[in-house]
């Protein structure tokens, strides 16, 4: 294993410094040209049965920034380090299509609204992507019976495959709520399947994904965090979500899973339960699943803490105590396991810290 890992940092390091670097820079000037157009969502107002929560006029396409640096990241991981994607060079693309599609489809629903049957087949379009090249649910880990593993049919696969995929994909637009939630949620989750990833040989695909992922996520959080200046729209909640659901199917994972999971579905749990208590809670009062309202988790949450950036910092410990769990159940090394931890917690506060930093220089500025 400590082989594999050595092997694995540089390239990983590579891809997640460029996606940091690319995001922190493109936002700026996304920022001014989202303005400029006025895309941007207004705080406050009604939206479904809820009202959104954040004050003012905040750019909302923030995913292009997220999608850029990401593709930027993984272009450069690929070219110096292309021992990384062997022998998932297809898979990856398809992953990148996906992604880019994903956050094609978030970018027009944020600036025009797509309608949800739209959006839903948009999702199955990307999520058979993966399928027809190869990234499905083909087998589960058998944890209780003879042999390590349960071969799943085809059409079941596929099924299995889509569903999963177009559900997360969903459920993490759904936790997207409030400033820096989401980017966060992105971030720890990316760093804890990372860690599971790097602990074996041929999962370089994954590594170089996650690694991605993880420093768009994290560029994307110094400007989101509350009170945020851009937030990332449909188009970066989906491209998160699609990426996340993809790589945990991705063959470099399946080992540490049942259906797949086991790591990823711990890791990726919070957004799952959320969308499966909104979906219960709206069906009970005979409303639509797709109807917004303020019933998620972090709503809830929020109307008992008061604060925002409370309720953010909550679901954060409980998604880094999540991944904790996942990382344990796959055998990851403690010392592996601590340093994930560390790092992602470190990084998350100082990427916060700094946006805190720029709002203080910022309410400043006027009295001086």
């Amino acid at each position: 294993m400590t082989q594999t890992f050595v092997a694995f940092v540089p390239g990983a390091l590579l891809a997640f410094v460029t996606a940091l670097a690319a995001v922190g820079l493109f936002v700026p000037r996304l920022r001014r040209f989202a303005l400029r157009i006025h895309a941007v969502q207004e705080g406050g107002g009604p939206h479904g049965r809820g009202r959104r929560n954040h004050v003012g006029a905040v750019p909302n396409i923030g995913g292009i920034a997220i999608l850029g640096g990401f593709l930027l990241a993984l272009l450069v991981g690929s070219v110096v380090a292309p021992a990384l994607i062997d022998p998932y060079r297809v898979q990856l693309l398809a992953i990148a299509l996906g992604a880019a599609l994903m956050a094609l489809v978030g970018f027009i629903d944020d600036m025009w609204e797509v309608p949800v049957a739209m959006r839903l087949a948009s999702q199955a379009v990307a999520a058979g992507i993966l399928v027809v090249n190869g990234v499905d649910i083909g087998f589960v880990t058998n944890y209780f019976g003879p042999g390590h593993y349960l071969f799943i049919p085809d059409l079941a696969s596929v099924l299995v495959t889509l569903v999963w995929v177009v559900g997360f994909t969903n459920a993490f637009n759904f936790i997207d709520g409030i400033d820096g939630l989401s980017s966060g949620i992105a971030a720890i989750s990316s760093m804890s399947l990372l860690a599971v990833a790097m602990q074996f040989a041929d999962r370089g695909a994954a590594v170089l994904l996650l690694a991605s992922l993880a420093g768009a996520a994290l560029g994307f959080l110094r400007h989101n965090f509350s009170p945020a200046k851009i937030i990332m729209g449909d188009s970066g909640a989906y491209l998160l979500g699609y990426v996340l659901a993809a790589v945990s199917v991705l063959g470099a994972l399946k080992v540490t899973a049942v259906v797949t999971v086991v790591a990823p579905i711990l890791v990726l749990a919070l957004p799952v339960v959320n969308i499966t208590q909104v979906t219960v809670r709206r069906l009970r009062r005979g409303s639509s699943p797709a109807e917004a309202a303020n019933d998620h988790i972090h709503d809830l949450l929020r109307e008992r803490s008061g604060s925002n950036r409370t309720t953010v910092i909550a679901l954060w410990v409980a998604t880094l105590g999540l991944g904790l769990v996942g990382m344990m159940l796959s055998d990851t090394p403690p010392v592996l396991t601590f340093v994930t931890l560390l790092l992602t917690v470190v990084m998350i506060a100082g990427v916060s810290m700094l946006r805190l930093a720029e709002v203080r220089r910022e309410r400043q500025e006027p009295a001086a």
